[in-house]
């Protein structure tokens, strides 16, 4: 889908993102956890105010562009996303029986900010948004997002990673997740 706005104007940009399970646990290696975020980014982008514009998720993150909507905070998107998806996993990992990832979500808690109520920590701190100012950095951070595959040594093209948005913007074509692209 392609929306007819100026990404680089009046202070209002897209932004690219980073979310990184803790101690880089290859989660999403994992059918179950994959449709954990997969789900809760499908969700996001049909009931939160902003558009993906971008993305890849990988084993153990998440790499993505977001266009918040005029009024709308990235923080608090990517706040209620982690949430929820960590909660998500974290119930689903108990469900499964998967000591491992507890315990390193346990480890994680002890040593990091997750809330107080939370006994789990799935995410490391930080998203670490950066703003998209320009087409050219735009298009830095799509060769980024799109190459993550390739540069992991998970495939040959990135076009060959089904869980990203190089379908999209390469191919033409639909990916797993509805993208809005970037007007360049």
């Amino acid at each position: 889908m392609l929306r007819s706005h100026n990404a680089y104007a009046e202070g209002h940009y897209a932004f690219f993102v980073t979310c990184t399970v803790i101690e880089w646990l290859p989660l999403f290696k994992l059918e179950p956890y994959r449709n954990v975020m997969l789900r809760s980014l499908r969700y996001v982008v049909s009931h939160k105010p902003t558009e993906l514009n971008a993305y890849v998720l990988m084993p153990s993150h998440f790499h993505g562009i977001f266009w918040a909507h005029q009024g709308a905070r990235i923080g608090d998107i990517l706040r209620d996303l982690k949430r929820f998806t960590s909660r998500a996993i974290w119930r689903l990992a108990e469900v499964r029986g998967e000591m491992e990832y507890l315990e390193a979500f346990r480890r994680a808690r002890k040593a990091g900010r997750a809330q107080a109520v939370s006994k789990y920590q799935v995410w490391q701190d930080g998203s670490h948004p950066e703003a998209i100012y320009s087409a050219a950095f735009a298009r830095q951070k799509l060769e980024y997002i799109h190459n993550n595959p390739v540069k992991a040594c998970l495939v040959a093209s990135p076009t060959d990673w089904l869980y990203s948005s190089a379908h999209n913007y390469l191919l033409g074509k639909e990916s797993v997740l509805p993208v809005d692209l970037l007007p360049f």
